[in-house]
């Protein structure tokens, strides 16, 4: 069954869509659509999940994200146990033609025309690369008329000039296109990362997850596989490192060893590993970049 896109729908009299989201919790359903999306996060913390790509994201996170690529933001559990928390963020949704077909590739427009390919396999910014940019976004939410798009290509302009970080592997990318996630697929991907963030510092096995699919192993494993471009157990470990970063970042009084068996691993030497496979630097290091960083 070919995939249904999430049917975004403009108010009568603009273009293209921009507003402020105000929730108790982002919870989304796994989702994509035909338009591209810039998102920044003014409060909450959790769990980004887009395509083959599973990161942290917490106030300050910047996204911009291209037709078509599976994305939800999960808020982490105390969202979910609080009800005086607020999960709030400022929003941008654009088709690439939205100007017409051929505007952006007129001259002038050269650098946000290779900005809106690089974002076809998503991108997010560095801090050093967001001042001003929230400003803009939220000057944008009461402007009316023309003043709405030169402030929204000012926006993409900067974002043009940005040093960008990719999302998504290039093998994910290059088979967007073909990606044939159904309804149904998406709701059965939603629940299998609800699961996920629920239990990874638990021992997991693929046939806990397979059950929560209603699938075999066998077949879930080819079904996972078709649909991120990575088996589930490279997921999961990337889930539990990504978990890890977070603890190293916030938890400084937090002994490594500790970190290792609170993201769900139980051996210190595989932790390490799989810390610097992903991150090409140890625990340890990755902890005392951040504490430079930010001195």
């Amino acid at each position: 069954m070919k995939a249904q896109y999430q049917k975004i729908i403009m108010n009568e009299g603009v273009s293209f869509i921009a507003k402020k989201l105000e929730f108790p919790r982002f919870d989304s359903e796994f989702h994509f659509h035909a338009e591209y999306e810039l998102k920044y996060v003014l409060h909450s913390k959790g769990k980004r999940f887009v395509g083959d790509s599973v990161e942290n994201f917490k106030e300050g996170d910047l996204v911009l994200l291209g037709s078509n690529i599976p994305h939800y933001w999960k808020n982490d559990p105390i969202y979910f146990e609080k009800d005086d928390l607020l999960a709030s963020a400022y929003l941008i949704m654009f088709s690439e033609d939205f100007l017409g077909h051929n505007f952006f590739h007129l001259p002038e427009m050269a650098p946000i025309k290779t900005l809106l390919n690089k974002a076809k396999g998503g991108v997010c910014f560095g801090n050093k690369d967001k001042c001003g940019i929230p400003k803009k976004m939220k000057q944008l939410l009461s402007s009316e008329g023309p003043s709405r798009i030169i402030i929204l290509l000012d926006i993409l302009f900067d974002l043009a000039k940005a040093e960008i970080v990719p999302l998504l592997t290039e093998t994910f990318v290059s088979e967007i296109p073909m990606l044939n996630y159904s309804d149904h697929s998406l709701k059965r991907m939603t629940k299998v990362h609800e699961y996920v963030i629920e239990n990874f510092r638990n021992k997991i096995e693929v046939q806990d997850v397979a059950s929560i699919a209603n699938m075999t192993s066998h077949a879930f494993c080819k079904y996972f596989k078709k649909s991120t471009k990575k088996t589930f157990m490279t997921f999961l470990g990337e889930l539990r490192i990504c978990h890890a970063k977070k603890l190293l970042i916030e938890k400084e009084e937090m002994a490594i060893a500790d970190i290792c068996y609170a993201s769900g691993f139980d051996n210190l030497s595989n932790f390490n590993r799989k810390f610097r496979s992903i991150t090409d630097l140890t625990p340890t290091e990755f902890r005392s970049n951040y504490i430079k960083d930010t001195v």
